[in-house]
């Protein structure tokens, strides 16, 4: 039996019909009767169009491309954007809905202190309208309910605002998705500070607890001002008898059964109202009586009259202070042993020698010519090594870029411990003596009972250090020999503390903004990065990078997942000064950056900060707003070039990330006595507060907010990156996950999501927190001391401490200059940190970015594809050159699509195009097989069908799509009556 056209034919030419390849060979005479029957009834009418000789085709030809076409959208469909809206969260919604359409839970407000992380809804906005705003008082905690197991922190996200009494029964915007209860308790003061308290006169009463069941009992952490005391209903009142800043750690508990529990830090300063200065003198009386009367607006003259001899010394950094990197060249290098060369003895036991001469010639001095090199820091009598035990330590620094001071002082003091155990070691072999396994570790984390040599050269010291007790349980005093010293003195001589900090002072390089050049990149021979990887690979972006040329630079960019572009650096005044090319003008660097699927960070830098502990509470909150206005605009930087125009004619569903930065990364280098100052701690905790609020006003992209931290200061007590501020920060900005959650796909485990899945973790939008933590070079403990002080640390338990190492990034450096492979016990070394810290960590960073045919960039990739690459499904050559296209195949996707089905549609419907006969149709396969083989290549390599083609979808959908064909085909009656 023939199969008829689904058209109804008005008027078929019999010879048209007698050469019809559709019709039944042998032929069926009742159907051909019935058709011509048809064809006589029809004559009669108007034609509708010229005959279709093809029509059986068109009908096949429109079936294909139906087919096609479905699995095109099916697709399309399935695709998400690559920064998915995220799903608003209960706090969110109340505070939508008490506060309107658009208004975010964390709104700033001036009466609240900078380091706070309060999510205020519309009540708390207006109660803390309503404090006074003359307070000072700085609150640090708001510690969330219900309590976590360690709830003490400086800095939070979560609190219950203080409400009008009359509305004390409706539950607050800011806790909207807790259960509503009659008896919930809370510490108010959480939002606003408390008032400052005045030298012996009585503090106005303040309520500090609401709800819950009184009599409460209070326990305090801490001291309040003497004077003052918390009653059992909840009143903080008292006269002070002292003035200063008190902080205390406040938990409650009610009567209830069982009691609520709540906790929190407060700071009350206690302020002496002492008698303001007097005015000056009233105007003559020569001026006329209305302007006397006016209030005068002139203020006395406070200008700087005089300054001390000491204050003529200082150095006033500019603004801001330019980054500073450390490397030893080759020149830098020659000119050090050139200096040492004229300043050391010839070994250690001639300068040893020479100290019993010491008090007769301790104070001259050698008069050099300007040309003649510059003795070091260290010179007899005072102990120090060799020149060709410098040669030894110093050498392989070489070309070695340091991020920091402290990183480079860490190599040093690394090759340093070093060549002190192969030194004494090949000693204790020669005289059948047990080997030293380690050097004693650093006083940051255990206290070592080692002399340290002072910082004068004068004979007394290397006396003293003769009569010390010595540090080596083996070597007594007095089984020492004439002229000889303890073993672990030897240590401290091969680098004493003045020669560490000269050599320092050489290694350091300023770049200045002024000579940036626009970053130029381009891919070596590589595809997209790949989605699979648990761990995140960081890389280091310099401004500097390029040099003095414009030449493009290699990057292998399916070796990282992101890059850090560094960077713009912070004023005094909360600007930003930024580097040429820094928003990648004309797509530039961040367009091959996103072509091949990798992140792009920006780095926000600053070191000194004297100037920044020194302002008021004011002066600060006027540069935080100036610095997140600044740094809004720096994400909202879209790509400049044609393609960043283009796509937004896709669908929304096949649009990318067309900002050039989807996170930010802090670069905060402090000396180690502003990371102890707690106004430091306060600046910095601010800062991250107002970068967050501005992230999470952007709630439908998800971003990255990185924190450098110096390797020998994180986790410590006393200073501002104590590993309580980093889960408080850590807490504040990233939402709480659940168990299927996907946003923490590079976690080390499975199970990473229940680590932040407390109700702790508040925020209001898709961000991931990470700290990056440098570490110096030659020596493998810099990483195991990272995991001992997360390990042992009473701030950090349970999941936690686990959320916490997985959110710990450690920085590896490498050597960079001539190309030049690695040494094998370099690379050695190099293999067992990327296997230790691919366990351990939540990923690894390079400084700088590692290039082929830079320095050991060669040998550091081959080592970072082997242990974080090598065992994913890799690219073949063809998704290699279609994966950094995807952005115009999904443009030329869609247009094949529009002109195929638009010719379809003029084809069916026009009888001109029919009569083209073949050059239409031929034109019509063409497009067709195009739009195919375009699809297939998307479907194939784009990287945000990944979860598509690992899954059943597609093969579902191919199975729904052919059963209904045949189900139409076999049930659609074959013959349309006449």
């Amino acid at each position: 039996m023939g199969t008829r056209s689904f058209f109804r034919i008005p008027r078929l030419p019999r010879a048209w019909r007698a050469t019809d390849e559709w019709v039944d060979a042998a032929g069926d005479a009742g159907l051909g009767a019935r058709v011509d029957a048809a064809v006589d009834a029809t004559r009669a009418a108007p034609a509708a169009g010229a005959g279709c000789r093809h029509c059986a085709r068109l009908r096949w030809f429109v079936g294909g491309s139906l087919l096609a076409a479905g699995l095109v959208i099916l697709h399309a469909a399935a695709q998400a954007p690559a920064g998915g809206s995220a799903s608003a969260t209960p706090a969110s919604a109340a505070a939508d809905k008490a506060g309107g359409k658009g208004s975010s839970v964390y709104m700033a407000k001036p009466a609240a202190p900078p380091g706070s992380m309060a999510p205020m809804a519309s009540t708390a906005s207006t109660a803390a309208s309503t404090t006074s705003g003359t307070s000072d008082a700085t609150l640090y905690v708001a510690t969330p309910r219900p309590l976590p197991e360690r709830p003490e922190r400086p800095w939070t996200a979560t609190a219950v605002p203080e409400a009008p009494a009359a509305k004390a029964s409706a539950p607050s915007p800011a806790v909207a998705s807790a259960p509503a209860r009659d008896d919930l308790m809370w510490l108010v003061y959480q939002t606003v500070p408390l008032p400052n308290a005045r030298l012996h006169q009585p503090y106005k009463a303040r309520d500090v607890v609401r709800g819950g069941r009184a009599p409460y009992r209070f326990s305090v952490d801490g001291a309040l001002p003497p004077g003052m005391f918390l009653e059992e209903d909840g009143v903080l009142a008292g006269t002070p008898t002292a003035t200063g800043t008190f902080r205390f750690l406040l938990t409650v508990r009610d009567a209830s059964r069982p009691p609520h529990l709540d906790q929190a830090m407060y700071v009350l300063r206690v302020v002496d109202p002492k008698p303001a200065a007097a005015t000056p003198a009233a105007p003559p009386a020569t001026k006329p009586a209305a302007a006397a009367a006016r209030p005068a607006k002139s203020r006395p003259d406070n200008t700087l009259k005089s300054v001390t001899e000491d204050q003529t010394n200082l150095t006033v950094p500019r603004d801001p202070p330019l980054p500073m990197t450390y490397v030893l060249t080759a020149a830098k290098l020659e000119t050090i042993f050139k200096n040492a060369e004229a300043s050391m003895g010839e070994s250690l036991m001639t300068a040893a020698n020479a100290a019993n001469a010491a008090d007769a010639t301790d104070g001259t001095t050698v008069e050099n010519e300007a040309s003649a090199p510059r003795p070091l820091a260290v010179k007899p009598p005072v102990l120090g090594p060799t020149l060709d035990q410098l040669r030894e330590m110093l050498t392989p620094l070489q070309d070695v870029e340091h991020p920091t001071r402290a990183v480079f002082q860490d190599s040093l003091r690394a090759r340093q411990c070093e060549y002190f155990l192969r030194h004494v070691n090949a000693l204790a072999l020669e005289q059948h003596k047990d080997a030293i396994r380690r050097c004693p570790r650093r006083e940051d984390l255990a206290e070592t009972d080692r002399p340290h040599l002072a910082a004068s050269g004068s004979a007394a010291t290397v006396k003293a250090t003769k009569a010390a007790k010595p540090t080596s349980p083996t070597m007594p005093n007095s089984a020492l020999a004439p002229g000889s010293l303890p073993v672990m003195t030897f240590l401290d001589m091969l680098m004493p503390p003045h020669l560490l900090e000269e050599i320092t002072d050489v290694a350091g390089t300023e770049h200045p903004l002024s000579q940036a050049r626009p970053l130029r990149l381009k891919p070596d021979g590589c595809g997209c990065s790949l989605q699979d990887i648990e761990n995140d690979v960081f890389g280091f972006l310099p401004y500097w990078m390029g040099g003095e040329t414009d030449a493009p630079i290699p990057v292998r960019f399916d070796k990282f997942t992101r890059l850090q572009y560094m960077g713009v650096l912070l004023r005094n005044n909360g600007e930003y000064l930024r580097p040429a090319g820094w928003d990648s003008p004309g797509g530039g660097f961040a367009r091959r950056v996103d072509e091949h699927g990798v992140g792009l960070d920006l780095v926000l830098y600053r070191r000194d900060f004297r100037a920044l502990m020194r302002l008021t509470d004011e002066e600060r909150k006027t540069v935080l707003d100036t610095t997140a206005a600044q740094v809004g605009e720096m994400l909202d930087l879209r790509h400049g070039d044609l393609q960043g125009g283009l796509e937004a004619l896709l669908p929304p569903g096949w649009r990318e990330e067309a900002h050039v930065y989807d996170g930010l990364t802090v670069f905060f280098e402090p000396t180690d006595d502003e990371a102890a100052d707690p106004r430091f701690e306060q600046f910095l905790l601010a800062y991250l507060h107002r970068l967050t609020e501005t992230m999470q006003a952007r709630s439908t992209r998800a971003f990255h907010l990185n924190l450098v931290i110096p390797q020998h200061l994180l986790g410590e007590t006393s200073t501002a990156f104590r590993f309580r501020n980093l889960l408080a920060i850590m807490k504040a900005a990233e939402r709480q996950r659940g168990v299927g959650d996907d946003s923490g796909r590079k976690e080390r485990s499975a199970a990473a999501a229940t680590y932040k899945s407390s109700p702790d973790y508040v925020g209001t939008s898709d961000i991931t927190v990470s700290f990056l933590a440098p570490l110096g070079t030659g020596s493998d403990i810099g990483k195991m001391q990272l995991r001992s002080r997360t390990d042992f640390n009473d701030e950090l338990a349970g999941q936690d401490r686990m959320a916490v190492l997985g959110s710990v990034v450690p920085v590896l450096l490498h050597p960079g200059g001539k190309p030049e492979a690695l040494a094998p016990e370099e690379q050695e070394s190099l293999d067992r940190d990327l296997v230790y810290i691919g366990w351990s960590f939540g990923g690894v960073a390079l400084w700088p970015l590692p290039v082929a045919g830079l320095g050991a960039g060669e040998s550091v990739l081959t080592a970072l594809d082997h242990r974080f690459w090598s065992f994913l499904d890799q690219d073949t050559s063809f998704c290699r050159i279609v994966c950094p296209m995807r952005m115009p195949l999904r443009l030329a996707l869609e247009a094949l699509m529009v002109l195929v089905g638009t010719a379809l549609l003029v084809y069916g419907w026009n009888c001109r195009v029919r009569r083209m006969g073949r050059v239409i149709l031929m034109g019509l396969w063409a497009g067709a097989i195009a739009t195919l083989a375009v699809a297939f290549a998307i479907f194939s390599c784009d990287p945000s069908l990944n979860e598509l083609r690992k899954g059943n979808t597609l093969l579902v959908a191919i199975i729904l799509i052919l059963v209904v064909g045949g189900l139409v085909v076999t049930f659609k009656p074959r013959v349309e009556p006449p």
